[in-house]
């Protein structure tokens, strides 16, 4: 008795075909513009903050708005948002790369990025630390304290954010040199753009941003580019 067969419609095959539409490189690029926006915001709103400089009645003012806590932690939970959607980008690259990713260049990929997600979490967090000290305890912000939790935050931030991110740039024009992922020229794009980063050595705050631009870069190209035949999965060639 030949057992029956799932149908099209049947659960198992829809199961089947959202993990694929999860693994998807599709998937990969909407993770990653959700990464580039949500880190963009969130850390852009969380500078929001007095800088180091501030005096302590800017300070004051400041924490004492009744809102500044609640702002705070719902900035965090967009963060938190975009750091999984980089993991999740991060992920799926590697997936389609599967036995093609030479190994060295997959494990710095995956090693900076893992160390990336890290250093945002714990620098956005050092800079929301005195607005959530407001908001859960319930205590005033001690100017001093504040200023060194924003000092934490640059150095994480500026000093150690953007050389982790050059070796994530480098990584992924290396192995999208060895693999066709992404065209030539944003790969030459990728190393200007990582050298840049590396031989900065200011702190300002724009610098934040260049590799969540980056990532938002890359996801776009993704999304509308063709991608390898060499790269496809065997679902997509036999779609094709």
């Amino acid at each position: 008795m030949t057992p029956d067969l799932p149908t099209p419609d049947a659960p198992q095959s829809r199961s089947q075909r959202w993990r694929r539409r999860l693994a998807s490189i599709e998937a990969a690029a909407i993770a990653g513009i959700v990464c580039a926006t949500g880190w963009s915001f969130g850390v852009r709103g969380l500078f929001a903050a007095p800088g180091i400089g501030a005096s302590e009645v800017e300070v004051a003012r400041f924490y004492n708005d009744p809102g500044a806590g609640l702002n705070a932690l719902l900035l965090l939970q967009v963060i938190v948002i975009a750091t999984i959607g980089f993991l999740w980008f991060v992920g799926v690259v590697r997936g389609r790369l599967g036995e093609r990713e030479p190994r060295l260049f997959g494990t710095v990929f995956l090693g900076g990025s893992v160390l990336m997600a890290g250093v945002m979490i714990a620098g956005t967090s050092a800079l929301a630390a005195p607005s959530v000290l407001v908001e859960a305890g319930g205590k005033a912000v001690d100017p001093g304290a504040a200023s060194m939790s924003r000092a934490l935050a640059v150095s994480l931030l500026s000093v150690f954010a953007p050389r982790i991110a050059t070796l994530v740039m480098f990584s992924t024009a290396a192995l999208s040199r060895k693999t066709n992922a992404l065209p030539g020229w944003l790969i030459y794009v990728t190393y200007i753009v990582g050298i840049l980063e590396f031989v900065n050595f200011t702190v300002a705050e724009p610098t934040v941003y260049v590799f969540p631009a980056w990532i938002g870069l890359v996801s776009i190209v993704l999304l509308i580019r063709d991608r390898p035949a060499h790269l496809r999965s065997p679902h997509d060639q036999a779609a094709a």
